[in-house]
């Protein structure tokens, strides 16, 4: 009797997840080219004394870094659906299926909007904040479970902003999106592999600043907890500049 009483508790506690335990949102960014490129004021002109001269402006940026904690009720899981083709060939991109899922017991609030250079004020001056998502794959070697890496990954990124209405979106436990997109390797083998992707994210909050002839980006990452989800096998063809042939199979 006990037993059942305990079953019949834990139904009824996890019963409102249950109910929110839907896809809300398909995002397909495969045809579509994303506006990521940000403006910046005119650099200032040279500063010269006794025929030397400095140029002033320039590009830099902060990244503030953290750690998970286990207490937090928020949590993601970014599971890789599927990948075509399965083999890859490093200058090549491929498509990416995610399912990016709420796996905490709160409601998170996620970047869904393609374009960055939206969110810039009509004033190229004024600095503005924005959050991004990135959606990654990274290489595993096979079998899976092995915990041995790849040097293999790629990403996409959505981002949101509380100015922009629309760009973000609030995620109930259990509930999903689902983002199809075209993904390159920006790292990727030498030598031709059969492998593991697997998917992950990254979800910061940036502050774009703007400089003559320059910009300044503060970054910090944002640690919701992250749930490990299953991987892909996947064949990493040789480079072009490898001297490898492709190997067929």
């Amino acid at each position: 009797m006990r037993f059942i009483c305990h079953i019949v508790w834990s139904v009824l506690f996890a019963w409102p997840a249950l109910l929110h335990a839907q896809e809300v949102k398909y995002i397909d960014l495969t045809f579509v080219q994303q506006r990521t490129e940000l403006r910046h004021s005119p650099a200032p002109p040279p500063n010269c004394k006794d025929g030397k001269c400095s140029m002033g402006g320039g590009f830099g940026g902060s990244l503030g870094d953290g750690a998970p904690d286990q207490r937090d009720p928020h949590a993601l899981g970014v599971y890789l659906l599927r990948v075509t083709p399965t083999e890859i060939h490093p200058a090549e991109p491929f498509e990416a299926e995610f399912k990016v899922l709420n796996t905490g017991t709160a409601p998170i609030e996620v970047p869904i909007y393609p374009h960055l250079s939206d969110f810039q004020p009509s004033d190229e001056s004024v600095p503005f904040p924005y959050f991004s998502l990135a959606l990654v794959v990274k290489g595993e070697s096979e079998p899976e479970g092995t915990g041995s890496n790849i040097p293999a990954l790629g990403y996409v990124e959505l981002y949101g902003s509380h100015e922009h209405e629309g760009s973000e979106m609030e995620l109930k436990p259990g509930e999903w999106i689902r983002v199809r997109a075209t993904v390159k390797l920006r790292t990727c083998p030498s030598e031709p592999i059969f492998g593991r992707l697997r998917g992950g994210f990254w979800l910061r909050k940036n502050i774009f600043r703007p400089q003559p002839g320059g910009d300044f980006t503060e970054t910090q990452n944002l640690y919701p907890n992250a749930t490990p989800t299953p991987s892909l096998a996947v064949h990493f063809l040789a480079s072009a500049h490898s001297g490898q042939p492709k190997q067929r199979h």
